[in-house]
């Protein structure tokens, strides 16, 4: 009996760890396009997703400061964000916020 209920905690830890969810999302301005990070469809298997901040909810819109921003979503809360400065640009290279991306990743599995 106890080894039926290990293995079933088991099923559910990794059930559960397996259910969580990460996106990535950049927002930007049409106007700042060519500060925009070309980012790939998916990061090691984690959806990455692009969006306009005028299409953005009013109470995301009030809460970025500067664009782009990149995001990253675990089960719908974010857990990193990278910001633009005063320059409206990222201060990190493509592959830069491509392995800080991986390690947000693997630090919140």
């Amino acid at each position: 009996m106890t080894t039926i209920l290990v293995r079933l905690a088991f099923l559910f830890a990794t059930i559960f760890v397996q259910a969580q969810s990460f996106t990535v999302v950049q927002i930007n301005a049409e106007w700042n396009d060519r500060n925009t990070i070309d980012l790939p469809f998916t990061i090691d298997g984690t959806k990455v997703i692009f969006g306009y901040l005028k299409d953005q909810s009013p109470s995301l819109q009030k809460n970025i400061k500067a664009v782009p921003v990149v995001i990253l979503y675990k089960d719908s809360q974010p857990i990193s964000q990278w910001n633009a400065d005063l320059s409206f640009k990222l201060q990190v290279t493509r592959e830069e916020l491509l392995e800080q991306i991986r390690i947000a990743i693997n630090r919140h599995k």
